[in-house]
């Protein structure tokens, strides 16, 4: 198994695949977590990447990042790679939930038919609500609730411990911040922030 990422996230990453006794992992990244245990593979070359997808085509997205994860999606698909989906201990996912290659780490939760876009990642703690719909490559960050049926766009970041009201729906790329509270909806590419929400003027 490859993570596709190096940072922090990647640290996680590799404890979550270590506890589901996955053995043979490396990874990549441009620049290599210090704290990256050495004895493990590492490559800083996309190029040296395509020879472990060779062997061993199963990748992970280390990244926390709605950007990174779709770009290095991409990358590794393009050489061969098959994004598998992690599973962290004590995560409870609902039997009718629909998750494709979404990632959902310790301790959260993704309640009744809820619909998981490729690339998501539902981090620690995180709840998920029934009929939510989160789009490709979303991250939803620690603690952060999405309660009943909202609707999240692709590549949208929902900040720690942010809470999406039921039935709003936010456009694609938006970015919540940390302990927003989200009561209407969202139109696509803006950030909002507080409680309740605002959008901040562009730049």
């Amino acid at each position: 198994m490859i993570i596709a990422g190096a940072g922090g996230h990647a640290l996680e990453v590799l404890d979550i695949l270590t506890h589901n006794q996955i053995s043979s992992i490396a990874v990549y990244g441009e620049e290599i977590s210090p704290f990256w245990p050495s004895q493990l593979t590492s490559y800083t070359q996309l190029d040296q990447v395509g020879m472990w997808l060779a062997q061993s085509p199963e990748f992970v997205l280390g990244v926390g990042s709605p950007t990174h994860r779709k770009k290095l999606f991409q990358a590794f698909s393009q050489r061969g790679g098959v994004l598998q989906p992690l599973r962290g201990p004590q995560a409870i996912i609902s039997p009718s939930a629909k998750s494709h290659g979404a990632d959902v780490l310790s301790g959260a939760f993704v309640g009744a038919h809820v619909q998981l876009g490729l690339g998501v990642l539902v981090n620690t703690g995180a709840q998920i609500h029934h009929e939510v719909r989160v789009g490709d490559f979303s991250v939803i960050n620690p603690g952060a609730v999405l309660l009943g049926a909202c609707l999240i766009g692709s590549e949208c970041f929902i900040g720690a411990q942010a809470t999406i009201l039921p039935g709003v729906r936010i456009g694609d790329r938006v970015t919540i911040g940390a302990g927003a509270v989200i009561i209407r909806d969202v139109p696509p590419g803006v950030t909002v922030v507080g409680v309740p929400g605002r959008i901040l003027p562009r730049p």
